[in-house]
């Protein structure tokens, strides 16, 4: 039997004798040029991990063909995994089959145990063996990829279940799809109170004190963390991780819908990461009827460490809810959520594993990376766009996460500590906000987010019905946010504390309130423009009326201040313009917001997808169009590798 410690390869070279080599791929080694394996076992020192996972990684050999020799090497059957017994009806509960994949082991109805075991888990078992040689006749060996398909296969009406519902059955008072009388309530006090605002009179104590005060502790709120926010300095980006035998393992979730076109960038997007790749596995998410994104990632993500899952038909079709079908097959003990489109910075993951060993305590449960649109120069909605993110991104949530306050966070380029993920059930499928939700469930359950200054980049759409239908579906999800956390308002201040309630209110609550507000706002102005002033306004008039301007000029400065700061800081060109054409895109934002408004109360769940892959300019990478438009001619595209460098 092969010694189950690391050894090296002896002996002439044309001989090709073997000794010590490490269990896990003694009985493929000898199938290899020594070089190779000489090499990989270097690595796999270096990595701390096993030598068949570094052979692996590099493509000598398949999963098949290392579980086979591992299984005559160790005395154990190779179990496929295929066999009709393992068809048959059990009674299996969706906490189990998550525990069956953590853990690699499955057992049979007959007793038996099948492993699935590599790496040093593998020389353990094989120690075990040597020790207890009565237990091969109980045990087989499968791999890991063969037991998560057939568990694919055979649990999908669980794990599915599981995916869309746990949360709204375990905790209903946190999930977005027990939402029904407040839906409704909300969208006609929301109507009552715009109706109300411009039909009281200034005479009245409704119109005079109680609309303008409530108006005016939201804008005050959110203008005050905007101001406070850009006296925070810029943060440099955090040393990138370079003990790589300390490096955890690290699972990508990408869940993708009518994605074909973006395929190949995202494939090279995440093979160009800085990560070693025996650390590494990205799952990517689709949907069963998207047969030319399954088509795209068949040609193109044909690479080891990239696995396909396919999101069950049950519950809402959505975002979420696919991340939600991938958690369970994640090996990883943290856990990165990328979209499409995305191109992060190749040291990010490296950065996030310094970020989370940074406090002793444990108990960072997201690292949140800095959002940046790419394609600014297509026109002027995506230039306020890339505005906004800078204003948001670079400026407000570094100081929440600098003071350790809630935190909603950007839908992609999140980073998660499995354990926090675990903690608070994984992500509400009935939310179509589900970063922002997930952000202020983390802090409810004592985990805090760290923002970090590591670049993502993403696509933000051009023309203005795909941003309207983007935007409808943000507002609706902050606004379902803001219901689900505030049914229980002590409870909430009692686990997320008053600092962090407050933060959650003036930043998402006033954020939909002024773009509620604003049409209602500019309608108010007008009316007050053509009526005739009161030629003997009282004392108290005047000084609310000097009030109510400077609560306005603040939020104005604010939220005008922060933008213009995080487009400084971001490099972005064209202030002046972006100035200039605000007031214009705040009115886009508030029809989205009363769009959003009906959408939540006749579909909630509704998902409206953003299509990507429609760029035409790139501002990081150079990118080219496609096709220029004064000779039809298609230029060539620089090799990623060589932009990113």
């Amino acid at each position: 039997m092969t010694q189950v410690v690391r050894g090296r390869l002896s002996g002439p070279p044309d001989a090709r004798r073997w000794s010590e080599v490490p269990v896990e791929a003694a009985g493929i080694a000898h199938r290899l040029d020594p070089s190779v394996v000489h090499n990989a076992l270097h690595r796999a020192s270096r990595l701390g991990v096993g030598l068949d996972e570094t052979l692996l990684a590099a493509g000598h050999v398949s999963p098949d063909e290392l579980g086979q020799a591992a299984a005559r090497e160790i005395g154990a059957a190779f179990e496929p995994l295929d066999r009709p017994f393992l068809q048959g009806p059990t009674r299996v509960g969706a906490t189990d089959i998550v525990a069956m994949l953590r853990s690699g082991v499955m057992r049979t109805a007959d007793g038996r145990l099948i492993v699935a075991a590599r790496g040093l888990r593998l020389r353990r078992l094989a120690a075990t063996l040597d020790e207890r040689p009565e237990l091969r006749g109980r045990i087989s060996l499968t791999t890991p990829e063969r037991l998560a398909s057939f568990v694919r296969s055979r649990f999908a009406r669980q794990l599915g279940w599981q995916a869309a519902y746990r949360l709204r059955d375990q905790q209903p008072d946190l999930s977005a799809g027990t939402l029904t009388i407040s839906r409704y309530l909300f969208g006609i006090i929301a109507f009552a109170l715009a109706t109300l605002f411009l039909t009281a009179t200034a005479s009245s104590f409704f119109g005079a004190w109680v609309l303008p005060g409530l108006v005016a502790l939201m804008l005050v709120g959110s203008a005050t963390l905007k101001l406070g926010a850009c006296t925070i300095p810029p943060q440099p980006p955090p040393r990138p991780a370079r003990d790589d035998a300390s490096l955890p393992d690290y699972s990508l979730i990408v869940p993708l819908y009518r994605e074909a076109r973006v395929v190949p960038q995202l494939v090279d997007a995440l093979d160009a990461l800085d990560y070693p790749r025996e650390k590494l596995q990205v799952l990517l998410v689709i949907e069963a009827d998207d047969e030319p994104t399954a088509t795209a990632l068949a040609l193109h993500a044909r690479r080891p460490g990239f696995e396909v899952i396919v999101a069950p038909n049950v519950g809402p079709r959505t975002k979420p809810k696919a991340l939600n079908a991938a958690l369970p097959f994640a090996r990883g003990s943290v856990v990165g959520v990328y979209d499409a489109e995305d191109v992060p910075d190749p040291l990010q993951l490296r950065q996030v594993c310094t970020t989370l060993k940074a406090r002793g305590n444990g108990r960072i449960g997201c690292v949140q990376a800095r959002l940046v649109i790419d394609n600014l120069a297509d026109g002027w909605i995506p230039r306020q766009f890339a505005a906004e993110y800078a204003g948001y991104f670079d400026v407000v949530l570094p100081m929440l996460g600098h003071f350790q306050l809630p935190l909603p966070l950007g839908g992609t380029s999140n980073h998660f500590r499995r354990a926090a993920l675990d903690a608070v059930g994984g992500w509400d499928p009935f939310n179509v906000t589900e970063d922002a939700d997930l952000g202020v469930r983390l802090a409810r359950t004592g985990w805090s987010t760290e923002v970090i200054a590591s670049a993502t980049d993403e696509e933000a759409p051009r023309r203005l019905g795909p941003w309207m239908r983007q935007r409808t579906r943000w507002y609706k999800g902050w606004m379902q946010t803001l219901l689900v956390h505030a049914r229980q308002p002590l409870l909430m201040a009692r686990t997320a504390g008053w600092p962090g309630t407050l933060t959650l209110l003036f930043l998402l609550g006033s954020g939909t309130a002024a773009a509620l507000l604003h049409p209602v706002l500019v309608v108010s102005l007008l009316l007050d423009a053509v009526m005739e002033p009161d030629a003997n306004p009282s004392l108290v008039a005047t000084l609310l009326d000097a009030i109510w301007f400077c609560v306005l000029l603040a939020g104005l400065v604010g939220v005008v201040l922060s933008t213009l700061m995080g487009m400084r800081r971001r490099g972005i060109p064209g202030i002046a313009r972006v100035a200039a054409l605000m007031p214009v895109y705040w009115l886009m934002m508030s029809a989205a917001a009363w769009r959003a408004l009906i959408e939540l109360v006749v579909a909630p769940s509704r998902w409206a997808k953003t299509e990507h892959g429609l760029a035409r300019t790139s501002r990081r990478r150079q990118r080219p169009a496609l096709r220029l438009r004064s000779s039809g001619a298609v230029r060539p595209q620089p090799p990623l590798g060589a932009a990113l460098s």
